[in-house]
């Protein structure tokens, strides 16, 4: 009887049993955070890239893909980042199209043959911004 009472180790136990569980949880929403960040980080690079292209009286989409470019080094989280011009500009009126993308590192990816649907060693985040070309 006195071993059905007793309740000393239980605390450990479920201490081992839900820890790894926080840890997998907390690691998760880090993984979560840096993702949104890093959508957000390529929208603004884009958005800026193409706001700067616009109103450039000359050459708009080389000022459109240089802004763009030091816009998401900023950003310090991506790799492999990618800048390119979908639509060029010119002329007063036109079409200025920048997209901006990059990866992010998984954290999570030692894990993906625990969980089948989790990508592989990086997620994958673009983004794109048009303005019209201004003139005066």
């Amino acid at each position: 009887m006195r071993l059905l009472r007793d309740q000393r180790g239980m605390e450990l136990l479920e201490a081992a049993i839900t820890t790894p569980i926080a840890i997998l949880v907390m690691l998760a929403i880090v993984n979560l955070g840096m993702l949104v960040y890093a959508q957000q980080a390529v929208q603004a690079a884009s958005r800026h890239g193409a706001r700067m292209g616009s109103v450039a009286q000359q050459c708009p989409a080389c000022y459109a893909l240089s802004e763009a470019k030091s816009a998401i080094a900023g950003a310090g989280i991506l790799e492999d980042t990618s800048v390119s011009v979908l639509a060029p500009g010119g002329s007063a009126g036109s079409i200025l199209k920048i997209q901006v993308s990059g990866s992010v590192p998984n954290f999570m990816a030692p894990l993906t043959g625990l969980f089948p649907g989790l990508p592989g060693e990086a997620f994958t985040v673009s983004a794109d911004a048009t303005f019209r070309q201004e003139g005066w």
